[in-house]
């Protein structure tokens, strides 16, 4: 998808560094546009109701090795068709080729296992990455959101300016906290074990919306901070 200029809109964290406001169409295409919605619940939605529906036909006997392939193989073509998609109208591939290879690991893991419980293990190495990531930046001072924004940005004076640097942490630490939620409702489910469909649906809810919400709120700081002119910090009242 692309803007009125016929440039390929920022998605992502690199909206942040977007002068544009953030309408409503502007949200969508942070996300990725209705493609990037699609490609982002399609396949694990797939992937779960396609489980369930085997489970249920098969029960109370488990599900087997053998029958897991097409539940794999079926998100894993999706995801296939998306990044070609993609490739053929010389659209950015690059989140479509990364989820693929995502689903595609998932698959393997799922069909050397014999258990369904592991196609969201990948996840969990993901999510504990980033949230790694962004905490340490805060730690060291160097927040990611600042970062980030500073570079697509060339801007480098966010870093000595006390208020810009104090939001670009809360908002790093927010995105902490994301990755966070994540882990803590979706680990306990898998430790549980046998709870395929209440992974699929936490991944799908915990995934694209609360993302979203992330992302629209670290825009509109970061906007803000950037549009308000720089100047001394007021001393607080006495």
């Amino acid at each position: 998808m692309t803007d009125g200029g016929g440039e390929d809109p920022r998605t992502g964290l690199a909206r942040a560094a977007d002068d544009r406001p953030l309408t409503a169409r502007g949200v969508l295409d942070a996300v990725g546009g209705p493609l990037g919605i699609v490609e982002s619940v399609l396949p694990p939605l797939v992937f779960v109701v396609y489980y369930q529906v085997v489970a249920i036909a098969q029960a109370p006997a488990p599900v087997e090795r053998p029958a897991l392939i097409p539940i794999v193989a079926a998100p894993l073509v999706l995801s296939a068709v998306f990044a070609a998609y993609r490739l053929i109208r010389r659209q950015k591939p690059g989140g479509a080729i990364s989820g693929a290879a995502l689903v595609a690991v998932s698959a393997v893991l799922v069909l050397v296992t014999g258990d369904a419980n592991t196609n969201f293990l990948p996840g969990f190495f993901i999510n504990g990455a980033y949230g790694l990531a962004f905490l340490v930046s805060v730690l060291i001072r160097r927040p990611l959101v600042g970062v980030v924004t500073g570079l697509l940005t060339s801007d480098t004076g966010w870093g000595s300016d006390p208020r810009r640097r104090r939001a670009a942490s809360w908002l790093s630490l927010l995105w902490v906290a994301l990755f966070a939620i994540r882990l803590a409702v979706e680990v306990p489910l898998y430790l549980a074990g046998d709870r395929v469909v209440e992974l699929g649906i936490a991944r799908i809810v915990l995934g694209l919306p609360l993302y979203s919400i992330v992302l629209v709120v670290t825009v509109l700081v970061v906007q803000a901070l950037r549009r308000r002119p720089e100047g001394p910090v007021a001393a607080p009242a006495a």
